[in-house]
């Protein structure tokens, strides 16, 4: 657990570091327009080091929504500050918004299947896998916008 936010400027430089898993992009359309998601490869030793910090992918879209993220491409990032699970979108080294909420979730072995990334659309959500072992996810975080 951390005890400051990050800055812009330290999520931009995480994200330089990170490795993305291209197979597991999601791409979808609501309202006509584009969103896509490419997670990163974690490979965090611990949850001591996902909160921490981390940069979980990469979001761009299309999607215009008063008074929440505007149109872009984003580099997502979490981290425990506090004690609570806090999520911000990062562009330009800049933190553009804040998540409205993010949950990060534990899997019994065999409980959660290992898929793509999904949206879901009644806020800009998206839940992604982010401690996968063969065909089974044991930690998921679902980031709202």
């Amino acid at each position: 657990m951390r005890k400051e936010k990050p800055t812009g400027k330290e999520i931009s430089e995480k994200s330089k570091e990170i490795k993305l898993d291209k197979e597991k992009t999601t791409e979808e359309k609501f309202e006509g327009k584009k969103i896509k998601f490419t997670p990163s490869i974690l490979e965090p030793e611990s949850m001591e080091d996902l909160e921490q910090g981390q940069v979980i992918g990469i979001l761009d879209h299309e999607i215009e929504r008063k008074g929440k993220l505007p149109p872009g491409k984003y580099n997502i990032f979490i981290a425990k500050v506090n004690g609570e699970w806090q999520g911000y979108a990062e562009s330009n080294g800049n933190i553009d918004i804040e998540a409205s909420s993010v949950t990060v979730k534990r899997h019994h072995w065999g409980d959660c299947k290992h898929k793509k990334p999904s949206f879901k659309f009644s806020r800009i959500c998206v839940t992604v896998c982010i401690k996968p072992v063969l065909f089974f996810c044991l930690v998921s975080v679902t980031v709202c916008s």
